[in-house]
């Protein structure tokens, strides 16, 4: 927090000159934002760096989809189970520090494993006792950091934000993979490991730093509710439920997120086993794979920014799951580098051109008071993804990797065809 409210506000007025008239780097122009971004820079890294190497190590000892299928279950399923109670926090308490001890936790988590890896220690039970730790806390850090962008820039400007933060996930999708599979190579496992510590930590420190708008600064930091106003923590979730059930289009909102999420973003727990056995390739070609979807993500971040306010938010949805079931199809059909590339580009650009609508919808149709815990509900939505990586784990042990991408992709169009013959909220939203 600043000193005084005239820093405040100085904070929340964009400076002139800079960046005018761009739609897509519309939230870029408020410090505020800017300040986060650097906190979120190094945090996103760090999960860059620690979905590439868990997902390494467990395919590497074990040679199992299925079992990579369960520790990426397991990393995840804790954002599923404890959503609920997350909004309560999220909406309870400053968001700032929320992320500043999830950020800890996940540092200290990588740590751990990078000990465990250098005492020759390191084997598949630990590695998914500690994820199921650093689980718990980063099921907090999409709530949290969702739900704190509001109090950095106003409403208008908020698809713009979420592109941003998604651009910055996607340069460390395309260049953390690489590095860390070239480390793997060249230093070996626990090196990595002990770099996602030194990546985390700092973020911890930096969240602390950034300051809020005057207007949402009192809700941002202690919650939007007064200490003696607020009900019980079921009495929270309990309205949370009613409200959500109240509003028509953050349920429908909602409810987009069921099939991409459990069917679209799984197939990445996969990617390992496509490495190693459909392109008998190593570390380094895993994080060949992982930057060719950050590629193909980073342009779709582009296009979401650049339809911000057109109009298009409907469109975006459907085209979204259907041009990433085509992504997924591709790589299902492919047995070469260059097909299996093209289907992950494909699969990474309409993918995040859907997920950054989808969460600007969220965002856009919840009110303030019930922003962490409408947040916490897409979050549980989005917990589906752990049990689409044991469902897409299990079709590919039991028939092969290609075939849970024909599912998966088959699902999504699937899904796309749904939303546009028999979802009229969603096919006519402007």
């Amino acid at each position: 927090m600043l000193d005084t409210e005239s820093d405040i506000e100085h904070l929340s007025q964009p400076p002139r000159g800079r960046l005018v008239g761009s739609r897509a780097l519309a939230a870029w122009h408020y410090p505020s934002f800017r300040r986060l971004f650097w906190a979120q820079s190094l945090a996103m890294a760090g999960r860059s760096l620690q979905t590439t190497i868990v997902g390494y190590i467990v395919y590497d000892l074990t040679g199992s989809n299925f079992l990579l299928g369960l520790v990426s279950f397991m990393q995840m399923v804790p954002g599923l189970l404890l959503a609920p109670v997350v909004g309560v926090f999220v909406d309870r308490f400053d968001r700032r520090r929320i992320l500043a001890v999830q950020n800890l936790v996940q540092g200290l988590g990588l740590g751990f494993l990078g000990l465990l890896a250098l005492l020759g220690w390191l084997t598949v039970p630990a590695i998914a006792a500690t994820v199921v730790v650093m689980g718990i806390a980063a099921s907090f850090s999409y709530p949290a950091s969702s739900s704190l962008l509001p109090s950095l820039v106003p409403m208008g400007k908020l698809q713009s934000a979420i592109a941003i933060n998604a651009m910055l996930g996607n340069v460390s999708r395309v260049a953390i993979p690489p590095i860390a599979g070239l480390l793997v190579d060249v230093a070996g496992v626990a090196a990595v490991l002990l770099l996602g510590l030194g990546l985390y930590v700092p973020a911890a420190g930096l969240v602390m730093l950034v300051p809020l708008l005057a207007a949402a600064a009192v809700t941002a930091a202690g919650g939007p509710l007064d200490e003696t106003a607020r009900p019980s923590v079921i009495g929270d979730m309990r309205d949370a439920v009613a409200y959500i059930r109240s509003n028509r289009m953050l349920r429908a909102s909602l409810a987009n997120d069921i099939f991409p999420y459990l069917f679209g973003m799984s197939h990445t727990a996969l990617l390992p086993a496509v490495a190693s056995d459909t392109l008998n390739g190593n570390a380094g070609t895993l994080g060949t794979l992982y930057s060719v979807t950050g590629v193909g993500a980073m342009l779709g971040t582009i296009a979401a920014g650049v339809l911000t306010g057109r109009g298009l938010r409907g469109a975006t949805i459907y085209v979204g799951m259907l041009g990433t079931g085509v992504g997924l199809l591709l790589v299902a059909i492919g047995d070469t580098f260059p097909v299996i590339a093209a289907g992950l580009f494909v699969t990474g650009l309409f993918q995040m051109a859907y997920v950054i609508q989808s969460d600007t919808l969220v965002q856009t149709f919840a009110e303030d008071r019930f922003r962490g815990r409408a947040v916490a509900a897409q979050s549980m939505v989005n917990g589906l993804m752990p049990i689409g990586f044991l469902i897409l784990g299990t079709i590919a042990e039991l028939t092969s990797t290609s075939g849970a991408f024909a599912v998966a992709g088959a699902m999504l169009i699937l899904a796309g065809l749904w939303t546009i013959f028999l979802r009229p909220e969603m096919r006519s939203l402007r």
